[in-house]
């Protein structure tokens, strides 16, 4: 494993050493993360330095004149006046966050990048909101730049290294498992430790390295003693509040950071009443200033993106069910195996928002039985379709042709749909693929949250051909012995 660790950390550096994009941020995160909290000597530097930057002076005095911030209307032209409206706290961030997106967004996995921004940013925001309350004798802006940098190893880690974490998508498919687990098979090392790795690479300030090491304690943390202490905890806290944001299925939240609150409670001196309040702030804080940047990801669609990156695939079948048996003509897997990998494949190809398998149920029933995407325990449990009245998916089931329905709500369908689709999915457009071999075995059910025009290209042939394959042959296989 140390090999491992040692290997992915030394091919990740050579690759960012050879990038002329990464040269500079460093350098831009050392100037930021430096200048001083004080009005004077450390305004001064940061005016000059921002004023070197023509993009970030354009976005900071847009935000600055913005209708949020501008006051009594008036009309803000220069940098130290936006500074005094904004504050450091929110220029430092805005300065980081562009510095991030300039050199990671010529990427093809860019649209992801973008949202790792985005939860970097509100982790940033709430580590410097946490210190404001409840330290006020350090740095909050020291803080900010401390949580604003949590991810920095799994930033790095998708630009240069992205077949590797694709790599990883696909194991944690394949075995079921969760997205660190998948992460360390693959890399060898956690996206922190790879963290840690580059900000020593980078010789950052101390209080930033340091706020990027693992936390090895397995027990409640002691009181912060001094500024490197109290960083390392909040920056942690803030990113594992992040993490249950943005990378766990909404039902999954709560009980997630209520375990974060109660474990660092003694340490950063947390009451959950606040810690929700200081939530609720900065997410909307975050929302607000990246619509004055004109950023190309919001709130919502980061968070939708990242619960993407981090799904597992539920399957819903019992020991018993045949579908879980290995089998010879699965090349020794059990055919439910090969229903998680080809989901979790289709899924990552079209972008979805769910994507499920569904098996006809009795007479005309039609009942989910896996399924990944956003609260893919909750839907899959609830995808029914039964009774006496007609609904669209049982007609669609009936007539056994590829179907895509650009809006439920649209007269066309809209009665036909029922109320218990609209409260536990909540999609807007979505296909239905039957798959058969003489009969019809199952259907696949895929959807989008937005209405789409037209759907997704290539349904019925290429890489989708053969995935359809071998989701009806894993059904066969399991189809006489099924109860």
């Amino acid at each position: 494993m140390q090999d491992a660790e040692q290997s992915t950390v030394a091919r990740l550096l050579k690759k960012m050493d050879a990038s002329p994009g990464f040269a500079g941020l460093g350098a831009s995160v050392q100037t930021i993360s430096r200048l001083s909290d004080d009005v004077g000597g450390g305004t001064r530097e940061l005016t000059a330095a921002i004023l070197r930057d023509a993009a970030l002076t354009a976005k900071l005095l847009r935000i600055a004149n913005s209708s949020r911030n501008a006051r009594g209307g008036r009309n803000i032209s220069t940098i130290d006046q936006a500074l005094v409206i904004l504050g450091m706290n929110t220029v430092k961030s805005v300065a980081l966050s562009l510095a991030l997106l300039d050199s990671l967004s010529h990427k093809p996995q860019s649209k992801l990048l973008h949202a790792e921004i985005v939860a970097a940013f509100f982790c940033g925001s709430l580590a410097g909101e946490i210190t404001r309350a409840n330290a006020s004798r350090f740095s909050a802006q020291e803080a900010q730049v401390c949580g604003l940098m949590q991810n920095l190893g799994r930033m790095m880690s998708i630009y240069y290294l992205y077949e590797d974490i694709e790599s990883s998508h696909a194991l944690q498919a394949q075995k079921n498992i969760s997205e660190d687990e998948a992460v360390a098979q693959t890399l060898g090392i956690s996206f922190e430790e790879i963290g840690a790795a580059i900000a020593g690479h980078w010789s950052l300030p101390d209080v930033l390295q340091n706020s990027l090491a693992p936390l090895a304690d397995k027990s409640p943390p002691r009181n912060a003693a001094n500024a490197l202490a109290w960083n390392q905890l909040c920056s942690c806290f803030s990113r594992r509040v992040t993490e249950a944001l943005f990378r766990l299925p909404e039902n999954g939240e709560r009980v997630a950071i209520n375990n974060h609150i109660e474990f660092f409670r003694g340490a950063l001196r947390l009451r959950e009443s606040e810690v929700r309040e200081w939530i609720d702030k900065c997410l909307a804080d975050t929302e607000a200033t990246l619509s004055d940047m004109a950023f190309p990801c919001n709130v919502e669609q980061a968070r939708n993106l990242l619960r993407k990156a981090s799904e597992r695939v539920l399957d819903r079948l019992s020991a018993q069910d045949s579908l879980t048996k290995e089998s010879k003509g699965m090349g020794g897997r059990a055919p439910v195996e090969v229903i998680q990998n080809v989901l979790r494949l289709i899924h990552d190809k079209y972008n979805f928002d769910h994507t499920l398998l569904c098996l006809p149920e009795s007479s005309s029933g039609l009942v989910a039985i896996a399924g990944v995407g956003r609260n893919a325990a909750q839907v899959t449990a609830r995808f029914r379709c039964s009774g006496p009245k007609t609904d669209l998916f049982r007609a669609i089931m009936a007539r056994n042709v590829d179907t895509f329905v650009n809006d439920v709500r649209s007269p066309m369908y809209a009665s036909l749909v029922p109320e218990w689709y609209h409260q536990v999915v909540g999609a807007r457009s979505f296909v239905m693929l039957p798959i058969s071999k003489g009969k019809l075995l199952g259907i696949i059910y895929a959807d989008y949250t937005e209405p789409q025009e037209h759907p997704p290209a290539e349904l019925a042939q290429g890489s989708m051909r053969e995935w359809r394959s071998q989701l009806a042959l894993a059904l066969q296989l399991g189809a006489d012995k099924r109860i």
